[in-house]
C-alpha cells in the first residue's frame, strides 16, 4: 500500500511539473496573430494632425519599442540551453520549446513596430535595420542602456555559463518585460484610448497580451531556479528605478504602477512574502 500510495504521489508531481510549460504552450497557441494584416492606414492618415506634443510622446514611446523588441528578439536564444541545464519539469524540452515560443512571438513584435514606424511616423529608411537606426534617435537614453548594453551583456554572459538561469530571468522577464514594457505599453494604450490611432493601439494591445503569458512564463521559470533571496531583494530595488527608463512620456502613476506589479507577482508566487509585495 505504502509503495503504491508514493508511486501515485511521484506520478501526480510529475504530471503537475509538465503540465505548467504545456499551459504555456497552449496560451501562445491561442493569442497567434499576423503583424502584416493590422490596418495601419487610417492611422497615417491621421498622424499629421495630431497635437506636435503628443506626436512627440508617442515617437518616443514607439520607437522605443522598435529598439527593445528587436533586442530581446536577438537575445532570448540562451534561455532555452539554460533551461535545460536544470531539472524545472519532468521533460525539459517543454521549456525550452516555450522559449522558442516566446522569441517567436518577440519577432512578431518587432514586425509590427517596424510597420508602425516605417507606416504611421513615417520613419526614414527602406530596410527594417534603416527604420531601426533612424528610431534610436527617438529612444530615452536609459532605454537604449537597457536594451542595448545590459541584455546583451547578460545574453552573453547566460550563454557562456557565467550566471545562472534566475539572473537572466529576473533581468528578461521581471525588469524588461514585467516593468519597462508593461509601463510603456501602458503608457500608449492610455494614450490611444480615444480611438486616434486605432491600428496602432490594437497593434500594442496584441503585444501585450503576448506579454503577460511571457511574464507568466518567465515567473513560473523564476520559482522552478529557486533564485536567492538576496537577487529578490536587488530585484524589487532594480524594479523601482528602471521603471523611470521612459521618462516623462510615462506617467509618475504608470511608471509606480508597474514596479508595485513585480513585487505582487513574486508574493503571487511565494517567492516573498505577500506583505512585502503590497
Amino acid at each position: 500500500m505504502a509503495d503504491r500510495l508514493a508511486r501515485q504521489r511521484g506520478e501526480a508531481e510529475a504530471s503537475e511539473r509538465s503540465f505548467w510549460p504545456n499551459f504555456f504552450a497552449r496560451i501562445a497557441g491561442r493569442l497567434q496573430w499576423d503583424p502584416t494584416a493590422i490596418d495601419l492606414g487610417a492611422d497615417a492618415r491621421a498622424w499629421p494632425d495630431l497635437p506636435e506634443e503628443r506626436r512627440q510622446r508617442l515617437t518616443t514611446l514607439l520607437c522605443g519599442f522598435c529598439v527593445a523588441e528587436g533586442a530581446v528578439a536577438e537575445h532570448l536564444t540562451p534561455f532555452g540551453a539554460a533551461a535545460q541545464k536544470i531539472s524545472m519539469a519532468s521533460d525539459e524540452t517543454l521549456v525550452a520549446w516555450c522559449f522558442f515560443l516566446q522569441r517567436r512571438d518577440e519577432v512578431r513584435h518587432s514586425q509590427i513596430f517596424d510597420r508602425i514606424a516605417g507606416e504611421v511616423l513615417g520613419l526614414p529608411g527602406d530596410t527594417p535595420e534603416e527604420r531601426l537606426a533612424s528610431a534610436r534617435d527617438n529612444v530615452a537614453p536609459a532605454v537604449l542602456e537597457l536594451f542595448e548594453e545590459r541584455l546583451p551583456a547578460m545574453s552573453a554572459e547566460l550563454h557562456d555559463g557565467r550566471i545562472g538561469l534566475s539572473e537572466g530571468l529576473i533581468l528578461y522577464h521581471m525588469i524588461l518585460e514585467g516593468v519597462v514594457f508593461d509601463a510603456g505599453q501602458r503608457a500608449v494604450l492610455d494614450d490611444l484610448e480615444d480611438g486616434a490611432l486605432p491600428g496602432v493601439r490594437q497593434g500594442v494591445k496584441r503585444v501585450e497580451l503576448d506579454e503577460r503569458w511571457h511574464i507568466g512564463f518567465g515567473l513560473r521559470c523564476l520559482k522552478e531556479s529557486q533564485p536567492s533571496q538576496e537577487l529578490l531583494t536587488d530585484l524589487l530595488e532594480r524594479a523601482e528605478n528602471v521603471a523611470a527608463a521612459w521618462g516623462d512620456v510615462v506617467p509618475q502613476e504608470t511608471r509606480e504602477r508597474s514596479a508595485r506589479m513585480c513585487a505582487r507577482r513574486l508574493g503571487a508566487a511565494g517567492l516573498i512574502e505577500r506583505r512585502a509585495a503590497a
